[in-house]
C-alpha cells in the first residue's frame, strides 16, 4: 500500500489550482479524494455540465430549533473545482469526502471555505513582520502566486501549512475535529481499498492531520450522516458571482480581486498585472476620472518599481494597486490602504481607490447549465407569478397597481409580498400602505428579472418547498428570534397579515400574550402596542380589526405599560423618543379603545401622580401632564395652561427644561400650540438664562420642538415675535440658519472660552 498524495490548498488560489492540476497529470490517480459535502456524491453529474463559474453548492437544514445555510463557492481557479475536472478527465473515482454543511459541525457556518480567524495567527504575523507585509493576501502572493517550478511552490506549501498547524499546539475546536476524522475516514477506505494512487485534495490547515490520521483507522467506510426525522435539507447548486466571491464584500475566504485571479489563472502572472492595470485605467475613465497617458505611464512605472524593489519576478496585485495609489491618488487619506486589511471598504476610502478595487473585484456572474436541477420551491413561484401575470420579462420593466379590496389584486399582493418577505430580488414595492389600515388601499409594484432572482430563490428553499410555507417557515424563523421583543414579535404579526397566514398571525399574537408580563423595556412596548392598536381599529382587509385576539394583549399591554412608567425614577435622568411614543400609545388605547377592558381610572392616577413626582424623569413628568391636558382632565383650558406654566418654572433648570417639555409636547402637542400663556413662560426662562445654561439646554430643547412639524413652529415662532414687537419679520428666514446649529453652539461656547482666558490674564478692554 503506498502513501496517499496530499495536496493541501488555499481554496481560491490559482497557485494552489495549478498544483492540482499538475499534480494529478503526474501521478494518474485511481481516486480523488476533495474537501467537499459528501451528501453530493451521488450528484456529481450536476458538477459536470456546462456551467458558466463562479457557481456554489447551497445547503440547507431547518427544524424547529435551527434554520442553517452554508455555500460551498467554486470558480474556474478553485483547487476544488480543478480536482473534479481533472479527475474525471483522467478516468478517476472522484468523491467529496467533507461533513454535509447541514451538520452540527457546520453551526453558525456560512462559508465552508471560511478561514474562522486562522489569518490572525501568531505565525502568519510574524512572518508579515519579518517580510514587512501587511497581511495575510499580500504575504500569499508574496510567497505562492509568483511564477516558480512546481516542486518549489509544493514544498512552499507544504512547510507552510506544517508550521501554521503547529502554531495551534495541537489543540483544535469539535467541529474540526470531526470534520478530519470523517475526511480520514474517506481517506483510510480508499487506501484499504488499494485499487490504486489515491490523490486527496484540502484546506492546507487539515492536510498535515489528514497525513497521519487515516493510518490508525481500519478502513471502514465512514456512517452516512443523516438529519433528525422532521427536519428539513437539501443541496443545489445556484449561480454565483465575483461580488459575493471578494473579500472586499466580506466573503470570509475569499481571495480579494477575483477578476485579477481569474487573469492570473488564465494568462499567468506575467500577464495578469499588464491586462488588470490596463483594465483599471478604463474603468476610472468610464467613471469620468481624467487619466492621462502620462498618468498611465507613471503608474505602470511606479508599480514595476516596486515590482522589483519587493524581488517579484511578475507583477503581483499589491504592487499594482500600490502603484496605482502612489502614481493616481494626490489627495491626504483619511483612512488607511483597502489592501492593508481585508473584509469591505472602510467609509472615507478615497473614491478613486474605490473604483480600482472594483475593477480588481470584476462583474463575473456565474450561470448555471440548462437542466440543472432546482427545488421544487423555484418551480411554485413560477407557476404564481405565471397564474397572477406578474412573471418578469427579460429586459422589460413590469408595472403593477393592485387593489387589494379586489380578490385577484389581493391575493397577486400576497405573491409579491411572500417574494418580499423572503428577500427575492426584482419584485419592487413602490407604493401601499404600511399597514391595511390606510385610506386608499392600493398598492404599486415594479418587477424586473434580477440576475440573482434564481440563487434567492434557491437559497429560499431552505424554509419550504412552496411559496407560501417557505414565507411562513421565514416569519417563524424572525418569530422564534425575536427573543421575547415585542416590537419584533407585532411587525411579524403585520408581514403576516400581508402574506396571508391567518395561522401565523394567531400564534405571534398567542407568544406576544405570553411575553407582555416578561417586558422590561418601555420603548419596546410601545412601538408594539402602537402597531397593534393601528391594525385592532383600523384594518380593513384582514379580519383583524376588532379582534378580540389583538384587544387581550392590547388590554396586558396597557396594563403592563403603565406599570414600566410608573417605576423609572431620576430627576434628572434621559427619556428616549420611543419612550415617549410608548406613552403616547397608551393615551391613544384609552382614547379610541372603546370595547376593550383599560381601566382609564388607574391610567389617570398614575398620571396623576408621576406630573408631580419630584423623583420622575422630567420627561416623565411632562408626558404624563401632557396625557392629563389631552385627555381634558382638567378644568379648563386656563386651568390646564396654569398646570403647564407652573411644572414649567419648577422645571426651568437648564438640564431638564428640554427633557421636560419634550414629554409635554410629544403628548399635548396640539394643545401647547394654542397655550400663548406657556409659550410666554418659557420665553421668560431662556431670557433670563445665562449664555452657559442656554447652551447646556439647547440640545435637549432642539429635541423637544422636533415633535412640531414646520408648519406648527411657524406658529411657535410668531408667538414668540408678537411677545418682542416683531411680527412684521419673516418666521422662514429666522428658522433658516446658514450654519449648522451644532457648530454655532460650539462656536459659542469657543468664545466663551476665549474670553474667560482674557479675563484670566487681564487681557479685556
Amino acid at each position: 500500500m503506498t502513501e496517499p498524495v496530499i495536496v493541501g490548498v488555499r481554496h481560491h488560489s490559482p497557485a494552489c489550482a495549478r498544483l492540482v492540476r499538475e499534480t494529478l497529470r503526474e501521478v494518474k490517480p485511481a481516486r480523488v479524494l476533495i474537501e467537499g459535502p459528501c451528501d453530493m456524491n451521488e450528484r456529481l453529474d450536476e458538477l459536470a455540465l456546462d456551467h458558466q463559474l463562479p457557481v456554489a453548492i447551497f445547503s440547507y437544514y431547518q427544524r424547529d430549533e435551527r434554520t442553517h445555510s452554508s455555500w460551498s463557492p467554486l470558480c474556474d481557479y478553485s483547487p476544488e473545482w480543478v480536482a473534479l475536472r481533472e479527475g474525471r478527465a483522467l478516468g478517476a473515482e472522484v468523491r467529496f469526502i467533507d461533513l454535509p454543511a447541514w451538520t452540527h459541525s457546520f453551526r453558525g457556518v456560512a462559508n465552508r471555505y471560511a478561514d474562522h480567524g486562522r489569518r490572525r495567527l501568531a505565525y502568519v504575523a510574524t512572518l508579515c513582520e519579518r517580510l514587512g507585509i501587511d497581511g495575510l493576501d499580500p504575504l500569499w502572493d508574496h510567497l505562492f502566486e509568483q511564477p516558480m517550478p512546481t516542486e518549489e511552490l509544493r514544498a512552499r506549501l507544504e512547510l507552510y501549512f506544517v508550521r501554521l498547524r503547529e502554531a495551534e499546539g495541537g489543540v483544535i475546536n469539535q467541529a474540526d475535529e470531526a470534520r478530519e476524522l470523517h475526511m480520514a475516514m474517506h481517506l483510510a477506505q480508499a487506501m484499504h481499498e488499494d485499487a490504486g494512487p489515491v490523490v486527496v485534495v484540502c484546506g492546507g490547515y487539515h492536510a498535515p492531520a489528514l497525513a497521519e490520521d487515516w493510518k490508525k483507522l481500519d478502513g471502514a467506510a465512514p456512517p452516512t450522516p443523516e438529519p433528525a426525522g422532521d427536519a428539513r435539507h437539501g443541496s443545489y447548486l445556484v449561480p454565483y458571482s465575483f461580488h459575493r466571491l471578494d473579500a472586499f464584500t466580506g466573503y470570509e475566504a475569499g481571495m480579494p480581486s477575483p477578476a485579477y485571479y481569474q487573469e492570473l489563472w488564465e494568462h499567468g502572472p506575467q500577464a495578469a498585472g499588464e491586462r488588470m492595470l490596463e483594465l483599471a485605467v478604463k474603468r476610472l475613465r468610464e467613471k469620468g476620472q481624467s487619466v492621462s497617458a502620462a498618468d498611465l505611464i507613471a503608474a505602470e512605472t511606479m508599480t514595476r518599481g516596486l515590482m522589483r524593489l519587493r524581488g517579484h519576478a511578475a507583477m503581483a496585485r499589491v504592487d499594482l494597486l500600490d502603484g496605482v495609489a502612489a502614481a493616481l491618488v494626490n489627495d491626504a487619506l483619511e483612512v488607511p490602504l483597502p489592501w492593508t486589511r481585508r473584509g469591505p471598504l472602510a467609509p472615507g476610502t478615497d473614491p478613486l481607490l474605490v473604483v480600482v478595487v472594483a475593477a480588481l473585484s470584476g462583474k463575473r456572474r456565474g450561470e448555471l447549465a440548462p437542466g440543472t436541477p432546482r427545488p421544487p420551491l423555484v418551480a411554485d413561484v413560477q407557476a404564481e407569478l405565471s397564474l397572477h401575470d406578474l412573471l418578469p420579462v427579460e429586459g422589460k420593466r413590469l408595472e403593477r397597481v393592485l387593489d387589494l379590496t379586489d380578490p385577484e389584486g389581493l391575493q397577486s399582493s400576497r405573491v409579491l409580498h411572500r417574494l418580499r418577505v423572503l428577500n427575492v430580488p426584482g419584485f419592487v414595492r413602490d407604493r401601499g400602505p404600511a399597514l391595511a389600515t390606510d385610506a386608499e388601499l392600493t398598492e404599486a409594484w415594479t418587477i424586473m428579472r434580477a440576475l440573482d432572482a434564481d440563487s434567492a430563490l434557491v437559497e429560499a428553499a431552505a424554509f419550504g418547498a412552496t411559496l407560501e410555507a417557505a414565507a411562513g417557515a421565514r416569519l417563524e424563523e424572525l418569530m422564534r428570534g425575536a427573543d421575547g421583543n415585542l416590537d419584533v414579535l407585532a411587525r411579524v404579526l403585520a408581514e403576516a397579515l400581508f402574506v396571508g397566514l391567518s395561522g401565523l398571525a394567531a400564534r405571534v399574537l398567542d407568544r406576544a400574550r405570553e411575553q407582555v408580563h416578561q417586558e422590561a423595556h418601555l420603548e419596546r412596548l410601545g412601538g408594539a402596542l402602537g402597531l397593534l392598536l393601528a391594525i385592532w381599529r383600523h384594518d380593513r382587509l384582514f379580519g383583524a380589526a376588532r379582534s378580540p385576539q389583538i384587544g387581550a394583549v392590547i388590554e396586558a399591554m396597557v396594563a403592563r405599560g403603565i406599570w414600566l412608567f410608573e417605576g423609572r425614577s431620576g430627576a434628572t435622568a434621559t427619556t428616549s423618543t420611543d419612550e415617549l411614543r410608548a406613552v403616547i400609545a397608551i393615551r391613544d388605547a384609552v382614547r379610541y379603545g372603546g370595547g376593550l377592558d383599560l381601566d382609564a381610572v388607574v391610567v389617570h392616577d398614575v398620571m396623576a401622580r408621576r406630573a408631580v413626582d419630584a423623583e420622575a424623569p422630567p420627561a416623565h413628568r411632562g408626558a404624563a401632564l401632557g396625557y392629563l391636558w389631552s385627555m381634558r382632565t382638567f378644568a379648563d383650558e386656563a386651568d390646564a395652561q396654569a398646570h403647564a406654566v407652573l411644572a414649567l418654572r419648577k422645571s426651568s433648570q437648564p438640564e431638564v427644561v428640554g427633557e421636560l417639555l419634550a414629554g409635554l409636547f410629544a403628548l399635548a402637542r396640539e394643545e401647547v400650540i394654542a397655550a400663548p400663556a406657556l409659550v410666554e413662560a418659557l420665553d421668560q426662562i431662556l431670557g433670563q438664562q445665562t449664555w452657559h445654561d442656554f447652551l447646556v439646554a439647547v440640545p435637549s430643547l432642539r429635541l423637544a420642538f422636533s415633535w412640531f412639524p414646520p408648519r406648527e413652529r411657524d406658529q411657535i415662532a410668531r408667538l414668540v415675535l408678537g411677545l418682542h414687537g416683531a411680527e412684521d419679520q419673516s418666521v422662514r428666514k429666522l428658522r433658516r440658519l446658514s450654519v449648522d446649529p451644532t457648530a454655532m453652539t460650539r462656536a459659542v461656547e469657543l468664545e466663551q472660552r476665549v474670553d474667560a482666558i482674557e479675563r484670566r490674564y487681564g487681557l479685556t478692554p
